[in-house]
């Protein structure tokens, strides 16, 4: 039986009360922001069904965070605020000819009117969702307009994974609806994080979004930015018709002028702003939000560039003067030319600050450990509710301009070749005086409310024994009590589901993979087979050497390839190569099947899908040579 959450401490219950003195609960402008322009609430009382009726999404998981309701004890009460601002969901009209659907999933549809068709910027997850956000702005409009383009911000799933809700594969290829989205890479960059790296990044991020909590003021509450990921449902993806790469490039859309900035290596790889003019609406996309973002991700990606999110919004600032709205693709827009300017420049100025102040301690040689415990934001700054950790935090944002700029290495050797944490933790504990001295330790300092070195101490008996029980158990209070003091969701996230893991188990169910098949078959040729090339085991591989001629029949490279095995490396080539030991003629799907399922290549071979020249065992070689990965893997003690 899962063991249940504990209640919050009186050292928690304290602290979070001290946060209601510190920071400014009176100013309550967002709580009429928020319900500006409503117009319809969700249908169906906001549950969302997939086409076989399995839940996708339901409004009621959040109904226990109440508006106008002090926060309980186990939730920061800024947290509790941001929380009571995004469950307020519906349709809502930004203004004139733009409107939102938001909170129905984790990022907003923005629908623009424009002469004759709509313009639909970002998707949100799930094509289910999607729908549901369509269907509803449809429900409420009084001419039914047909989509002439959707706009991707940039290249998080959240943006573009539910694009099948609002048209259809054969309706962009037919050339009917365009799909615009920044930059050259898009697609690298939005395919290849979610699978090359989707394993390890969907357990993270299932601690990061809290996607193994139940739903409470003992778990989870919401992401901060958005509710929350909707646990199951459909990611799809359809590639960019048009891309923008220039700042300054314009398109007309459905008779709407929309001008361009590029943005890129902030938010994400590949980002952009875009404005209106005849609408003088502007959107930062994910750069600008009410709620600081991250540097680097808790889940995992690429680290960002804090300086470069402060250049484009100061871009913006000076390309785009007369902006009078600004929505995103999360929470809720700012109106009025002076409050888009105020907030533009704080959000600006909160990364720039970040930034500069964590290479000015480094240059006088504090660690990132050292410069995240010194440094908060200036008053101005800090005290607006957009600059808010929701997101990120100045703690873990800092730590990121460290690394961004200098590295994982902080300059002191002993962190240079550190001993395994197993290791370690065994020598350490050792020294201490063994594990029942740690435990009693521990102890003292948790009824002490010193929850930072109760995780210390009993995280290194946890390392050295993971079967200890009585250490585990305490290290799960004290990071039970560290998440229901963290204003970050994701900090709460991540330590409540650990305290839930050091309890219960490591969970078998519940990780939802971004690597699912429909993006993998939508992966560029060269993309998917880096992402093979990734799974190979190099050592067991070390000693094999074999090529194999590809002939593809169809998919976006069709035409001769080669896939060739030696040192432990697998390299592809868009050729054939001399002497190879088997040649396949197959179409992109049964490649893909071959090189992901036992099996499928015989079966694809018998079923007359795929012609051999050669013996089919040398492709069986390869195969028995790539690793499958699993998101069940241990976070909180060693895995050796």
């Amino acid at each position: 039986m899962p063991v249940p959450p504990k209640a919050a401490s009186s050292a928690t219950a304290a602290a979070n009360r001290a946060a209601l003195q510190e920071l400014a609960f009176d100013d309550v402008g967002d709580f009429e922001d928020v319900r500006r322009g409503f117009v319809a609430e969700l249908p169906d009382n906001g549950v969302i069904r997939d086409a076989a009726g399995d839940l996708v999404w339901d409004l009621a998981w959040f109904s226990f965070v109440e508006a106008g309701e002090p926060a309980p004890d186990s939730v920061h009460p800024s947290l509790w605020r941001q929380s009571q601002l995004i469950t307020e969901a519906g349709l809502y009209e930004v203004s004139d000819r733009i409107y939102q659907v938001r909170n129905h999933d984790l990022a907003n549809v923005t629908i623009i009117e424009g002469d004759g068709g709509l313009i639909v910027v970002d998707t949100g997850s799930k094509a289910e969702c999607a729908k549901v956000a369509m269907d509803l702005y449809y429900a409420h409009r009084p001419e039914r307009l047909p989509v002439v383009a959707v706009i991707y911000t940039h290249t998080h799933i959240d943006h573009y994974g539910g694009i099948t809700g609002i048209v259809t594969p054969e309706e962009v290829a037919s050339g009917k609806i365009a799909i615009l989205a920044p930059g050259e890479n898009f697609e690298k960059y939005a395919l290849g994080e979610n699978v090359t790296c989707g394993n390890v990044m969907s357990r993270r991020a299932a601690h990061a979004f809290g996607t193994l909590l139940p739903h409470g003021p003992l778990g989870f509450v919401t992401d901060g930015g958005g509710l929350a990921l909707p646990p199951t449902g459909t990611f799809a993806y359809l590639p960019p018709t048009d891309t923008i790469t220039t700042t300054g490039e314009r398109r007309t859309l459905a008779g709407l002028e929309f001008v361009f900035q590029m943005a890129p290596d902030t938010e994400a790889p590949e980002e952009f702003h875009f404005y209106i003019p005849e609408l003088k609406a502007l959107t930062c996309a994910e750069n600008a939000n009410h709620s600081l973002h991250n540097i680097q991700t808790l889940r995992g990606a690429r680290t960002r560039d804090a300086s470069n999110f402060a250049r484009c919004l100061d871009e913006a600032m000076e390309l785009f003067p007369d902006a009078e709205v600004h929505y995103g693709p999360h929470t809720w827009p700012v109106w009025g030319r002076d409050n888009v300017r105020d907030f533009l420049g704080s959000q600006r100025d909160a990364y720039k600050y970040l930034h500069d102040q964590a290479l000015r301690l480094a240059n006088h040689g504090l660690t990132p450990i050292e410069i995240a415990e010194q440094l908060d934001l200036p008053p101005a700054l800090g005290r607006a509710w957009w600059n808010r950790g929701y997101h990120g935090t100045v703690n873990h944002n800092l730590k990121a301009v460290y690394a961004k700029e200098l590295g994982w290495y902080d300059g002191n050797p002993m962190h240079l070749h550190p001993l395994p944490p197993a290791e370690n933790a065994r020598r350490y504990v050792e020294a201490i005086g063994g594990t029942e001295r740690v435990v009693e330790l521990a102890r003292e300092a948790f009824e002490a409310g010193d929850y930072r070195w109760v995780v210390e101490l009993t995280g290194q008996a946890v390392f050295a024994d993971p079967g200890n029980h009585i250490a585990r158990g305490i290290q799960a209070d004290a990071y039970e009590q560290l998440g229901y003091q963290s204003e970050g969701p994701q900090w709460r996230n991540l330590y409540l589901t650990v305290a839930q893991e050091l309890r219960d188990g490591v969970p078998t169910t519940g990780v939802q993979s971004t690597g699912s098949i429909e993006t993998v078959m939508a992966m560029p040729l060269d993309l998917f087979l880096d992402f093979i090339a990734v799974r190979l085991n190099g050592p067991k591989a070390a000693d094999t050497s074999l090529a194999v001629n590809l002939d593809l029949t169809d998919g976006d490279q069709p035409g001769p390839h080669s896939l060739q095995l030696a040192n432990g490396v697998l390299h592809h080539r868009p050729r054939h190569t001399d002497n190879a030991d088997l040649t396949l003629r197959l179409g992109k799907a049964q490649l893909a099947g071959a090189l992901l399922k036992p099996g499928a290549l015989a079966a694809a071979a018998e079923a007359g899908q795929i012609t051999a020249d050669g013996d089919l065992a040398v492709f069986a070689t390869l195969t028995g040579l790539l690793d499958d990965f699993s998101p069940y893997f241990a976070l909180t003690n060693s895995n050796a």
